[in-house]
């Protein structure tokens, strides 16, 4: 009977722990579909993953890109920002600190000159400013008497005479002293100086220094030579075979050697219809204001593209564009959240790349100009993003 007994309560027990597992799985079967239906286009980062990421965000741009003239160049200044630094009257070097790529500003001292000819002119032109000054009075006093025919005409035609040739020395005086920046009323006070100095004329960046300091220079010596950093220009070199589809004004896209894949715009400024041996083809392009964050080098190597057409289609840097399961996917920035950053996986379709750039056709309802695109960091993104969804799987 014991033996019945205990039979009966393993049975039991038995169902019961049978009963417990077709529940549990149960409510596994149940909950699957429940975590498929969690998943989400949405990526959330801290400010903390942001900046180790290195996230940055843009807008979407209109570029031809179908049409389209890739060059090579480099920028060059015009004689108008090409200046040779030479002493305005012969002396000796006494101060001169300049070195080849040295940027001076415009009215900078470049270089000190000693020249004692100089005194010699200060003090004529304090003796004649003295002259002047007794000579003005003997006019006024030779023209009064001469009215009253007590004095000879003659002595008055002579004072006046003085007078014209006096001024006349000390206006050339005057300039022969202003010419090298020091001043004729100091030389009136008896302040000398045999030293002036040589200023840039222009911003710019010394390129080559022949003098020396203690040499003695020639107004036709070369002291220092200078190319200005303002009003520079993107120098074309284009294939004789090219030259019909380029017009000034055309826009010119130019990335620069040292400044990693960033733009600047450029039109079309001038055609050289001279053709070099090699059959190419010199072609300036104006640089736009506001499209570099820095000065332009001189001679500075650059890439150039020429739009030929004029049809523009949205276009984004390939970097922008990730790739995902034979979709093409960028991310916008959405609102800020209790101080995280949201940014949506956007499903796109990827056109033509040239030059860094592809262009996209965009779902709609999808407003470019307002829209903040991730161009930096999606890669990361991504991962994140997959990583998320295989978690939740």
């Amino acid at each position: 009977m014991n033996r019945l007994f205990l039979y009966c309560l393993l049975v039991l027990f038995w169902s019961c722990q049978k009963e417990a597992t077709t529940t549990t799985d149960a409510a596994t079967t149940q909950a699957t579909p429940v975590s498929a239906e969690a998943e989400t286009d949405e990526v959330v980062l801290t400010p903390d993953q942001v900046r180790l990421a290195e996230v940055q965000t843009g807008r979407v741009e209109y570029r031809n890109l179908s049409q389209t003239l890739s060059v090579n160049g480099r920028v060059v200044a015009g004689a108008q920002n090409r200046v040779t630094i030479s002493a305005l009257q012969g002396g000796f070097l006494r101060q001169i600190a300049l070195l080849p790529g040295q940027v001076v500003r415009k009215g900078q001292v470049l270089a000190r000159v000693e020249n004692p000819d100089l005194i010699q002119v200060q003090q004529d032109y304090a003796e004649n400013r003295a002259r002047l000054t007794y000579l003005e009075s003997e006019y006024a006093r030779q023209q009064e008497l001469s009215r009253e025919n007590v004095g000879a005409l003659k002595v008055f035609q002579q004072t006046s005479a003085d007078l014209n040739a006096t001024r006349a020395r000390l206006a050339a005086l005057a300039t022969r002293i202003q010419r090298v920046g020091l001043s004729p009323e100091a030389a009136v006070k008896g302040q000398f100086s045999s030293t002036y100095a040589v200023t840039s004329p222009i911003n710019g960046v010394i390129t080559d220094v022949p003098a020396n300091l203690g040499q003695y220079v020639q107004p036709a010596d070369v002291i220092a030579q200078l190319v200005g950093t303002e009003g520079l220009y993107a120098e074309l070199a284009l294939f004789e075979k090219d030259l019909g589809s380029v017009r000034v004004g055309q826009r010119v896209r130019v990335q620069l050697a040292d400044e990693r894949g960033r733009e600047r715009l450029a039109r079309v400024y001038l055609i050289n219809r001279s053709i070099d041996n090699d059959r190419s083809v010199r072609v300036l392009a104006r640089f736009e204001p506001g499209t570099g964050s820095r000065p332009l080098t001189p001679n500075a190597f650059l890439k150039a593209t020429l739009e030929l057409g004029n049809t523009q289609t949205p276009a984004l840097p390939e970097g922008a564009i990730v790739a995902s399961e034979g979709h093409d996917y960028v991310f916008v920035q959405e609102s800020v959240r209790e101080g995280n950053t949201p940014y949506k996986a956007v499903q796109v379709r990827r056109g033509v790349t040239q030059n860094g750039y592809s262009a996209v056709v965009l779902p709609d309802g999808f407003d470019a100009n307002k829209t903040p695109v991730v161009v930096r960091g999606a890669y990361a993104l991504l991962s994140q993003w997959k990583g998320a969804g295989e978690e939740e799987e």
